[in-house]
């Protein structure tokens, strides 16, 4: 009989630790992306009554519960928006990596911001800012290469800054390719970034001259190597001698300021058209462009320019070449990659965040702070991959969004009722048993 005490000791103690899972989940209901736990119970063993003869039914019995487990219930946290970019949710699976006091730790938790350094010790035009959590870990992710800095690039400011430096794309791309699972690194977001101009190197024309003894012009936008907008302009005028099958005109190129204050560059050439229209020759193969040659192109046959009649007078152009621009803001994509948006409507992408994977996410240790460890039963972090074998993300990021807590309050405070209630039972078992053993013992008296 008085193993009814420990049976129901045993029942008010799992009741207990139900309880401070319960506790701990609502406790928690207003902590960014905490993910609730769940008490699991087994019954702790059981005695057999007698050995002897064969009976149709079970004649064993139990000796009490145990707490078997504490499951994470990993369901997706409701998704609050920010009002800061650097804020950023998981929709789907996965988990942000953190480098913590030497240690790699793993999170849902997107409250980011940034601290800031200088990658060139004494020059504040090298700032860089890293993007931390809030005790200060570095968010780990993939940096491309892509940007460097260089100490003599002026960002437009150096007349009044007094110094130049910045850092500067090299190569644009949309694009980021994970590095190893292993070799992932501090996010860096440099505070002066710079889109480098791409100076102009042809410029094509295209339209209808028609016939007329008429002076016709065509201009185009050229872009110079000192990041300037000229002005480049045909001149088209009738050839004084015209051939005898067909039309020729003489044609003027010239490169000027966009003002027209400044004349760069003048080339005068000829253009000769078949009597169909299409163009046969032309004689300025290219100007100069403040220093850059530009290439002008008027296309062949009818592809570009032709003088042709009973077809309207028409003219335009197009010109490769990109203005250089500054840093305006930054981004973070669903894919996690990091953009650059630059004055000049140009992007380039310049690192992306990491998202990591576990075989067993239940495996993973909690460590407070809604922080988790890599265990044995985890597995390693590893990257998701498509079908190609290239790494993904795996979830969605949501920048400018934090996740809410999964605790379920209407839940949370059924399970303590039923707790409750099974704590009262229990206790109301040891009392019983009590009661009767005192009740044998009086019989004996």
């Amino acid at each position: 009989m008085t193993q009814g005490y420990y049976t129901g000791i045993s029942g008010i103690q799992s009741s207990q630790y139900g309880l401070d899972v319960i506790s701990d989940n609502l406790a928690n209901v207003s902590t960014t992306a905490y993910k609730s736990s769940t008490a699991e119970f087994s019954d702790l063993l059981s005695k057999v009554i007698t050995s002897s003869g064969n009976t149709p039914t079970s004649n064993d019995i139990g000796y009490g519960v145990k707490l078997q487990a504490t499951s994470f219930r990993f369901t997706q946290g409701t998704l609050m928006s920010s009002d800061r970019f650097s804020d950023l949710a998981l929709e789907g699976n996965g988990f942000f990596g953190v480098v913590s006091n030497d240690q790699t730790v793993f999170t849902r938790d997107g409250s980011f911001s940034f601290d800031t350094y200088e990658s060139v010790p004494g020059d504040v035009n090298s700032s860089t800012n890293r993007l931390v959590t809030a005790d200060g870990g570095y968010v780990l992710g993939t940096m491309l290469t892509n940007f460097s800095y260089d100490g003599t690039f002026d960002y437009g400011d150096t007349a009044t800054n007094g110094t130049s430096g910045a850092y500067v794309v090299n190569t644009p791309t949309d694009n980021v390719t994970f590095a190893d699972v292993n070799s992932q690194g501090v996010l860096e977001f440099p505070s002066r970034l710079a889109y480098p101009v791409q100076p102009t190197t042809q410029a094509s024309f295209f339209g209808n001259l028609g016939v007329d003894d008429e002076t016709r012009s065509i201009s185009a936008d050229v872009i110079s190597a000192n990041n300037e907008t000229n002005r480049l302009k045909l001149t088209f005028t009738k050839s004084a001698t015209q051939p005898a099958d067909g039309v020729a005109w003489d044609v003027t190129a010239t490169v000027t300021s966009n003002d027209g204050s400044t004349v760069y560059d003048t080339q005068t050439g000829q253009a000769v058209f078949a009597a169909s229209g299409g163009l046969s020759s032309f004689s300025i193969p290219s100007v100069n462009n403040d220093g850059t040659p530009v290439a002008i192109d008027l296309g062949t046959n009818y592809s570009g320019v032709i003088s042709s009649d009973g077809i309207a007078v028409s003219g335009s152009s197009q010109s490769d070449g990109v203005s250089g621009g500054v840093l305006t803001k930054y981004g973070v994509n669903s894919n996690g990659i990091i953009i650059a948006d630059f004055s000049n409507g140009r992007q380039s992408a310049i690192g992306r965040v990491a998202v990591y994977h576990f075989q067993n996410d239940q495996g993973l240790n909690r460590e407070g702070g809604t922080y988790y460890t890599q265990s044995t039963d985890s597995g390693k972090p590893m990257f998701w991959t498509d079908a190609d074998g290239n790494a993904v993300t795996g979830a969605s990021v949501r920048s400018n969004y934090l996740e809410g807590s999964n605790v379920d309050v209407t839940v949370g405070l059924t399970d303590m009722i039923v707790t409750q209630r099974a704590y009262q039972s229990n206790a109301k078992t040891i009392t019983t048993v009590d009661e009767m053993i005192q009740k044998a013992l009086a019989m004996h008296r």
